[in-house]
């Protein structure tokens, strides 16, 4: 049997091509090509360049209708039915890859219109509310707006950039686009299910802290944070079914009143129910499932949570208190400067507080509160810097010993070498962490400062030099500790006192990771460290794998299995070193894996001998459908996996069960394998239970040549073929020295007679290791074996 992999398809699903350039859909995938002759490249450059100063005067004239539209309408108003409008598109969303550019302009209506509310001041007579027109012409104008900022202003700012410059770096310029297409466009940096969690981690440590200041403790905090999650999220259809159940009951009661004739003749439909509610004494309840119904009762924070008003004013910006969004000069009023949403969530209308946007609440929160305290108490800034390292160095191994249950290391570990390249005399230097699972070895480094708060349109610099803070530095401290493993046969590492913990040896490891995990998120941007190289973050030629923490919950929800965990980092080190996988999420690399397994080999199959640039879509979907459920459901089961039949996930799973050396590289190989393999394994395993009792002997199952060692499996049970070792490992030689093969696996997979599985045994087999005599008698085992598969051969043709 050869391994062979699953052919990709040859021709596109669709093709659609213009005259600037052309895209093939090979299933979730988009293949793009320009058009452009370098001629008409150059020409069309020119031309957008040229359009430079109109473009950047139709987003000043957009942004200046906007704001004047806002001042004008009544801002409660209008930010409720910009939340009403947003809940009711994003109803039936189940996943990213479904929203719509409509979807994602009704987000905008919220949270850039609040932006404009805090940085603009209202009318002194505004209207009182906001009529069809008044909505459809400030939506259309802000769709507009985000159109022209996300597009056409991108592509004549770089044609600009490039007329300017010569040499102007094509690299440096997409990161820059991409760095701002984010930071307008791009909220949630994690999944609603684990908000609670996240707020627990990092708001606990700091209790005594806001008891002093604001009389609430971190767990009434969070209480009142998951009120304001709970409302935003649940709140409209419960108000909706309670509307209804009010209304049913209502009705009731008007129906049972007028049957018994205790209603006055001539009464008015309104006077009655009017009466019926307050017989009943259902006035507090009408009022409530109104007011959240068709009101701002469930985004009103005085109604929703007992906050204290010392943290509503923290958190609120007034109408027009902000002076900085629109402040003169570059960028007044733009998306690419600094939101006052990302620094204030709440706003603050006719003395109520409003919360009319998670994102930007739950995004922001922990650099928000850690502004306003260290504000109020400076005197705290060393224990809130303090307390934020220990997260960081703390929290990576909570939830990798959750994905990795046994694994052992250690925390802050020590050890002798140079602390720089440079350097010529050894010195104490630190590694975060070290983790050993099997003969995995994850080399951590975390790093708890906050990623830039600065925009990468209006200081790009110190955006990609935060970029350098929170990948470079760590990269190259894992890379120091990796040099020093490699400096000898067996490295001492040590604690904080100098006192020597273990010894390491790097022979013991197959695989050896670089870890960087950060407190704050930055996915979009970790997600293509292999591609920073390009504008000078480059974190070296071994594979670094860079995640926050968000990433490693998404991980400890999903992989059940933790040898499946350690085949995905060994594939997202692959795609470490692929040029062609560039991805917006490290969440994608997730999905790419489950669906594709070898991925970075998928995509190069799929791009050939091109230059075209891929783009993967989609390949979240099914885990942010997952994460969905998960957060109404906190119990529900992870359906997550490669597909894979019984047989050969229980033998997957049964290696993970147990602790003996190197299963890890046995899984691997397994999961190695294509589905038609898994299946067919599957299928050997089935037909030899069912016959063993009968043929009472093992018949070896193989897998010959492809891009693996070949390996021979034997199948066995308790009563009819007993585990033959000594004629499974010389079988197997023999198969290896016929095929001319320098390696090869044996494995032995034991089962009971009511076929459950009871044992795998593997070794891996290395023909230069067989002494010559042995080699000698293998070989006229070999050839006896070529003469009998010669003759079965022969024969089965006849029986044809």
């Amino acid at each position: 049997m050869t391994k062979r992999q699953k052919p990709e398809p040859s021709e596109p699903d669709e093709v659609f091509s213009n005259e600037l350039f052309s895209v093939a859909r090979f299933g979730k995938n988009l293949v793009w090509e320009s058009n452009l002759t370098k001629q008409s490249y150059e020409e069309y450059l020119k031309r957008c360049a040229e359009f430079y100063p109109e473009t950047v005067s139709k987003i000043d004239r957009l942004v200046a209708t906007i704001a004047e539209q806002v001042r004008r309408l009544p801002p409660e108003t209008l930010l409720r039915i910009a939340w009403q409008k947003m809940v009711l598109r994003h109803t039936n969303v189940e996943a990213e890859a479904e929203l719509t550019q409509d979807d994602a302009v009704s987000m905008r209506m919220i949270d850039y219109v609040q932006s404009i509310i805090a940085s603009v001041k209202p009318l002194e007579n505004p209207k009182t509310d906001v009529s069809e027109e008044d909505w459809n012409a400030l939506r259309d104008n802000v769709k507009e707006l985000f159109e022209t900022l996300n597009i056409n202003y991108q592509i004549c700012r770089t044609a600009k950039a490039k007329s300017e410059d010569p040499d102007h770096d094509d690299d440096f310029e997409e990161f820059r686009f991409r760095a701002q297409f984010y930071w307008c466009n791009v909220r949630g940096n994690r999944y609603q299910a684990h908000q609670e969690a996240y707020l627990r981690d990092i708001f606990f440590p700091h209790s005594a802290e806001m008891v002093k200041l604001f009389g609430i403790s971190s767990e009434e905090f969070i209480e009142e944070l998951t009120k304001i999650w709970n409302a935003l999220s649940y709140g409209y259809q419960q108000a909706l079914e309670e509307m209804v159940t009010f209304h049913r009951d209502t009705m009731a009661a008007v129906e049972e009143k007028m049957e018994t004739g205790s209603v006055d003749k001539g009464i008015a439909l309104e006077e009655l129910l009017n009466a019926v509610v307050e017989e009943n004494g259902w006035e507090e309840r009408g009022n409530k499932a109104f007011g959240q119904f068709l009101g701002s009762n469930l985004c009103n924070m005085q109604k929703t949570t007992a906050l204290p008003k010392k943290l509503l004013d923290e958190l609120s910006w007034g109408q027009g208190e902000d002076t900085d969004f629109f402040a003169e000069g570059e960028f007044k009023g733009w998306p690419l400067r600094i939101w006052p949403t990302f620094k204030r969530p709440f706003i603050q209308i006719a003395g109520q507080y409003y919360c009319f946007d998670l994102h930007s609440l739950f995004d922001n929160i922990y650099r928000i509160m850690q502004r306003i305290i260290l504000r109020l108490d400076p005197t705290y800034a060393e224990t809130w810097n303090k307390t934020q390292q220990e997260l960081s160095e703390a929290l990576p191994f909570k939830y990798l010993s959750v994905i990795l249950p046994g694994a052992t290391g250690c925390q802050s570990a020590y050890y002798k070498w140079f602390p720089k390249e440079s350097n010529t005399r050894k010195d104490w230097c630190e590694v975060d962490g070290i983790l050993i699972y099997d003969d995995y070895l994850f080399i951590i480094e975390c790093r708890g400062g906050a990623f830039t708060y600065t925009s990468p349109a209006t200081d790009f610099p110190a955006f990609v030099n935060s970029l350098k803070n929170l990948v470079l530095k760590p990269a190259s401290q894992g890379k120091r500790f990796l040099d020093y493993l490699c400096s000898s046969e067996a490295v001492a590492i040590f604690d904080k006192n100098h006192k020597q913990i273990r010894k390491l040896r790097k022979s013991d490891f197959r695989h050896i990771n670089i870890c960087l995990v950060t407190l704050d998120s930055f996915t979009e941007m970790a997600a293509q460290v292999q591609h920073l190289h390009k504008i000078g973050v480059n974190a070296g030629p071994d594979p670094v794998w860079a995640i926050s923490v968000d990433d490693l919950r998404v991980y400890a929800d999903i992989f059940e299995n933790p040898l499946h965990f350690l085949h995905y980092v060994q594939q997202r080190g692959e795609a470490f070193k692929s040029d062609i996988v560039q991805v917006d999420d490290e969440l994608d690399h997730l999905g790419l894996y489950l669906e594709h397994n070898h991925y970075s080999t998928h995509a190069a199959r799929i791009r050939g001998d091109s230059q075209a640039r891929i783009n993967f879509n989609g390949y979240r979907s099914n885990i942010d459908k997952f994460f969905l459920k998960r957060m109404r459901n906190p119990m529900c089961p992870c359906p997550l996996k490669q597909d894979s039949p019984p047989r050969f996930t229980e033998i997957v799973d049964w290696l993970a069960s147990t602790n003996k050396a190197r299963r890890s590289k046995l899984a691997c190989y397994l999961l190695d394998l294509n589905g038609d393999i898994r299946n067919s394994l599957s299928a050997y395993i089935d037909e030899e239970l069912k016959l063993q009792p009968t043929t009472r002997r093992p018949k070896p199952w193989s897998i010959h040549g492809g891009n693996t060692i070949g390996c021979t499996i034997f199948c066995y049970t308790d009563s009819y073929v007993p585990r033959n070792a000594e004629f499974a490992l010389y079988h197997s030689k023999t198969v290896m020295i016929l095929a001319e093969e320098p390696e090869r696996l044996l494995i032995e997979i034991s089962y009971s007679d009511n076929n459950a599985l009871q044992g795998v045994e593997w070794t891996w087999l290395d023909s230069s290791s067989i002494p010559a005599a042995e080699l000698a008698l293998l070989k006229v085992g070999a050839e006896t074996l070529r003469k009998k598969r010669l003759k079965s051969t022969k024969l089965t043709k006849r029986r044809k």
